[in-house]
């Protein structure tokens, strides 16, 4: 079988490798991760390549997947600020007083029975 000259080809093809292949890898360092966890964590920070439904990652973005899990624990005070119930979300103006107020008032409505 002839070699391919790496010089020419795509550094996402040769470097990347599926999640997948990335636990496999992690595996032999003792690293437990599933990859489902692995794949969230490549969503929640944005470090991956995407074409249809393959993922790809690379070495750099590995990296950047683990930085991330050292900046903060917890997803609700990531410092990023959300619009929406979602980061990310399309919505951009703010809660209306009067919706937040109509809310208020049927949410007491229902508590007290009379809603």
């Amino acid at each position: 079988m002839a070699e391919t000259d790496k010089s020419d080809s795509s550094q996402i093809l040769g470097l990347g490798k599926t999640p997948a292949q990335w636990v496999e890898v992690m595996s032999g360092m003792g690293i437990d991760i599933s990859e489902r966890t692995l794949r969230e964590r490549a969503n929640d920070t944005g470090a991956f390549y995407r074409l249809g439904r393959t993922m790809l990652i690379t070495p750099a973005q590995i990296d950047k997947i683990f930085e991330g899990g050292q900046a903060c624990r917890s997803k609700s005070t990531r410092g990023v600020a959300s619009s929406g119930l979602r980061a990310g979300s399309s919505t951009t103006a703010g809660q209306s007083q009067a919706h937040t107020g109509e809310a208020l008032r049927h949410l007491q409505k229902r508590a007290h029975g009379t809603g």
